[in-house]
């Protein structure tokens, strides 16, 4: 699956007050642009004339000079932007209105361009669930043909060539797998044959909204295959039980929604979660396809098998909508603005590829690694890339800094370089900065707000203070910290400043909140230890921090002065630096290196300093698994990668896995669950 990096911007549309529609932009999580209004006076559109309506939906949405100059900035920053539209349930009167249609002037439809993948975001507290990469992605085709369509006031549903369609779309693409509902397709057999496992539900069938009722109805069979009305509340009932089943193996949950029936994406300009699509998002479906108006067959059939090709090359659910409504519009098809998508996942992401492992041993890789964490003979050294989500990355955060210090340089990325220039103006404000912009974008991500005038208190005790152990887990299935926790591991190393690893452990069933958190007081070798008491068990881990602690500013490994200095010491002091039982346990012990990018100077502190100096020679050869953040495999960067960490364990086993963290720890975990059940 090929991936591409977006920016992040959401438009955010509030309750109508005196000035019109308040409208809030924000672009990639931090930068919050001037709050401006929209005018109170809805524009007339049409549906069935996209290009003009699209013209006049944006003129409307971005006339406000305040709106118009944050859309040109985050335009101009970065091309491609990943475009949510949130609009508040107190304005539910912007719901019916059809905003995939949205068009700059001169320019393609926004929601028809890779460079501006489109959705309808849907907020909540559920669990929106998280990329797929088991395989193979499972289909379950539901088409709805009761015998007496037609005595009901409907057409007859041409079920071969449904079919037929759909298979067209999957030909040639491996580990996908369709499959028929078969007999009368009723709720109650949809809901039985979810229970095998699938990821998507893909529903062909009628669909209307009720008069009096004013809810959606699909047209489902009853036992017999007769006709039976369906309403909207009784479906999205069916998928909240089944979504809440927490037996279910996670990689086997319901991501995706497909519904090819006409008005099953029909707001109610009065009440904002009226409709069949939002209520299914509301339910817990991360993601709902569906056609807010009337929708013709072919126009439906091409959109859907666009769709699925698409989704199945980078299972990225907004980019596929966009590529399949571009596909409509370049035949010339009726109601390219009719498909909807409402989202949950602020990524997009609803399935990924299993990442690559360079080197010979293949899946002998996986077994080794079990079996070290089965024997708690693994140690995991955490880096940046686990806490994004929560926390900017380092190429963010010394953007941030670089801004807001007027870094005069180019390599505005490089946060060791920026932090030195800011350093030697201000160094204990550079580090209160730094955990400033942490702190700010971790509420940002929570939802809060800082008290008026209160004083910035440390990052640990802002994440601590919001019950972070339990809201992580209703935010994401698969939260990289808690399922690290599960492995049970005695100690774990981190480069990093946040206690998101110490909650997790002390979260984690049958722990009774036991874990400490330990850092390594690099610059002061009085206060050094010469080991952990207690020494770290399973069921009293260590979480030892080598780069410092947000609560000891001084401690912080930041500037390139830091890097330096640091790697003198320990050249200098290595056999006292670390705690006795860590530094045996890293040279006896898998050691599994997560978050890190190969060009990171903590990584490459890491390399040539705390572990260059290990009596390796003492033991058995070492097992070192490496993953690295990566959105793409470059093969021929292979060699270079084994033969730089070969470097620094030249008697060692090295397998890299190429991949982004998310996706090894979710994959590790899978593979956890798996091999526990089988011992």
């Amino acid at each position: 699956m090929s991936r591409q990096n977006y920016a992040d911007l959401e438009i955010r549309i509030l309750q109508k007050d005196a000035r019109g529609y308040p409208v809030e932009i924000t672009f990639n999580g931090d930068q919050e642009f001037p709050r401006a209004h929209l005018a109170g006076e809805l524009p007339t559109v049409d549906i069935d004339n996209p290009a003009i309506s699209g013209e006049e939906l944006f003129a409307w949405l971005f006339a406000d000079p305040l709106l118009a100059t944050a859309w040109a900035e985050a335009r101009g920053r970065q091309g491609q932007r990943r475009i949510r539209l949130r609009i508040d349930d107190t304005a539910p009167e912007l719901h019916p209105l059809p905003w995939e249609a949205l068009r700059a002037p001169v320019t393609s439809y926004i929601a028809a361009s890779d460079a501006t993948p489109f959705s309808r975001y849907i907020a909540g507290p559920w669990m929106p669930g998280s990329p797929v990469h088991k395989r193979p992605i499972r289909i379950l085709v539901a088409i709805s043909n009761p015998t007496d369509l037609v005595d009901n006031g409907f057409t007859t549903v041409e079920s071969q060539r449904e079919i037929e369609n759909l298979q067209k779309a999957l030909e040639g693409i491996p580990e996908v797998e369709s499959v028929l509902l078969p007999g009368p397709c009723t709720l109650s057999a949809i809901e039985t044959a979810l229970r095998d496992g699938f990821h998507i539900l893909h529903f062909i069938g009628h669909g209307f909204v009720g008069m009096e009722s004013n809810r959606t109805y699909l047209a489902l069979a009853d036992k017999e295959n007769y006709y039976t009305a369906t309403p909207d509340n009784e479906i999205a009932a069916m998928l909240s039980r089944h979504l809440a089943n927490t037996g279910a193996n996670e990689g086997d949950k319901l991501r995706l929604v497909f519904l090819s029936s006409c008005y099953s994406a029909t707001r109610g300009a009065v009440d904002a979660f009226q409709g069949l699509a939002p209520k299914l998002v509301m339910a817990g479906v991360p993601a709902v396809i569906a056609m807010q108006d009337k929708v013709l067959v072919d126009t439906a059939r091409h959109f859907s098998q666009s769709f699925y090709r698409e989704l199945m090359n980078h299972g990225q659910v907004d980019r596929a909508a966009n590529a399949a409504r571009a596909s409509l519009l370049t035949g010339q098809l009726a109601g390219a603005a009719i498909p909807a998508l409402f989202l949950r996942l602020r990524d997009g992401q609803l399935f990924g590829n299993r990442g690559i492992i360079l080197g010979a041993r293949g899946e002998s890789f996986w077994e080794t690694l079990l079996e070290n964490i089965a024997d708690k003979e693994c140690t995991p050294f955490i880096g940046p890339g686990v806490s994004a989500g929560w926390l900017p990355d380092n190429a963010e955060l010394s953007s941030q800094l670089a801004e807001k210090f007027g870094y005069p340089f180019a390599d505005a990325v490089n946060l060791p370089r920026v932090s030195q220039f800011i350093g030697t103006i201000d160094n204990r404000r550079l580090r209160k900065q730094v955990l400033s912009i942490l702190t700010d974008r971790f509420r940002k991500v929570m939802g809060i707000r800082p008290a008026p005038g209160a004083q910035q208190p440390d990052l640990s005790a802002v994440i601590e203070s919001t019950n972070w152990a339990e809201t992580s887990r209703s935010m994401s299935e698969t939260e990289p910290h808690h399922l690290l926790a599960e492995l049970e591991l005695p100690l774990y190393l981190t480069t990093n400043l946040d206690n998101f690893m110490t909650l997790a452990l002390r979260a984690r069933a049958g722990n009774a909140g036991r874990a400490r958190r330990e850092f390594i007081n690099w610059r002061n070798t009085k206060t050094r230890r010469a080991d952990l008491d207690p020494q770290p068990e399973a069921d009293d881990p260590v979480v030892l921090h080598l780069f410092g602690i947000d609560t000891d500013l001084n401690s912080l490994v930041v500037t390139e002065d830091d890097h330096l200095d640091y790697l003198a010491q320990l050249s200098r002091d290595h056999e006292q630096f670390l705690p006795n039982s860590v530094n045996t346990r890293l040279a006896t012990t898998t050691l599994l290196f997560l978050g890190y990018r190969l060009g990171d100077l903590d990584l490459k502190i890491l390399m040539r300093g705390l572990l260059n100096n290990l009596a390796l020679d003492r033991w058995d050869m070492l097992n070192v698994a490496v993953q690295l953040e990566s959105s793409e495999h470059d093969p021929a960067r292979e060699k270079e990668i084994l033969d730089y960490f070969q470097k620094y364990f030249a008697n060692s086993k090295i397998d890299i896995y190429w991949g982004d963290s998310r996706q090894f720890i979710a994959e590790l975990s899978s593979r956890w669950k798996e091999y526990r059940l089988g011992r």
